[in-house]
């Protein structure tokens, strides 16, 4: 294939996605051999995957190129530059759009009112938001004191003042096997969508800060 014929050189369109075009993404043989992606993952680490109907999986079939390929190979992609993290996305032919389904068990706007701030993500716009090392936040213990930042607004809204708390959350389990956690909320939240004691399910990377251990 020569530069030229390489799709993500042909996009029309500005980019809009908040990973770089360079950013590798998962894909397979079928997909590169002409077929149409219909099931998209927006993994919360941040990957993304692009499959056929088969599904097909086999690790001789999977391959890697960049995001810019894939959305520069197929128009359709193109709406999904907002898919927010743990999400999948289904193309529905006969409505000629995508479903999109929460493939994770944190809050989001549509259940709870509010979702949580990608903490690390946060840290590069906001000085005051240092999140501990990952492995720190990796490894939390049952009863530490965790600040999260919650957002009243919806994942893909128009950001404005007073759309954002800054609250402590206790953390009351840890699910080793997928590498969240549990917790409740230990303020009074100004927003009346959450409540004190409200229990929540939140990852490592929403971590933005954590209180000194007691003596």
């Amino acid at each position: 294939m020569t530069e030229a014929d390489d799709p993500a050189n042909k996009m029309t369109t500005a980019w809009k996605f908040p990973d770089a075009p360079n950013t590798a993404c998962f894909t397979t043989t079928e997909v590169l051999n002409g077929a149409p992606v219909v099931h998209v993952f927006h993994d919360y680490e941040g990957d993304w995957q692009f499959h056929g109907a088969s599904g097909a999986t086999a690790s001789s079939s999977v391959k890697i190129v960049s995001l810019a390929y894939m959305i520069g190979s197929d128009d359709l992609l193109a709406p999904l530059h907002d898919l927010p993290y743990g999400w999948r996305a289904q193309w529905h032919a006969g409505a000629g759009n995508w479903e999109r389904f929460k493939d994770h068990p944190f809050p989001s706007f549509a259940e709870h009112g509010y979702y949580l701030e990608d903490a690390i993500w946060l840290a590069q716009y906001l000085t005051d938001i240092q999140p501990p090392p990952a492995e720190v936040r990796e490894q939390l213990a049952i009863g530490s004191y965790v600040k999260l930042v919650f957002r009243f607004a919806a994942e893909d809204g128009a950001r404005a003042d007073g759309q954002c708390e800054r609250m402590w959350v206790l953390v009351t389990g840890i699910d080793e096997e997928e590498g969240w956690y549990t917790g409740s909320i230990e303020n009074t939240p100004q927003h009346p969508a959450a409540r004190y004691g409200d229990l929540i399910a939140f990852h490592p990377l929403h971590v933005a800060d954590l209180a000194p251990q007691q003596a």
